[in-house]
């Protein structure tokens, strides 16, 4: 549970630089691997289940994915804001008088 601590804390750091739905996928695949931990765990290869076991290892690999992922979100800005689609599009000026006659 700390680890889901750590995630939470980078997710409002994620969401304060302006992503808004990432952080809370990232945040929710641990969850939603803690609540269907033997489904989950049945996919893994029979190899993993073998030396390891399978949901303690689907738990590992989805709060490593969620760290790794929240970790770049926080590291990296959006591309796409409404400040910088305001940027991107330069005004059009007309050229002649408003009202023609």
């Amino acid at each position: 549970m700390s680890l889901l601590a750590v995630e939470m804390l980078l997710a409002v750091y994620a969401l304060k630089r302006g992503w808004r739905l990432a952080p809370l996928l990232l945040v929710a695949l641990p969850i939603a691997v803690l609540g269907f931990e033997p489904a989950i765990a049945g996919w893994l290869p029979s190899g993993i289940a073998d030396y390891f076991d399978a949901a303690g290892t689907a738990r590992a690999l989805a709060h490593a994915s969620a760290l790794l992922g929240l970790a770049v979100t926080c590291w990296t800005g959006p591309s796409e804001g409404p400040v910088a689609l305001a940027r991107s599009r330069p005004a059009r000026r007309r050229s002649g008088p408003l009202y023609q006659i």
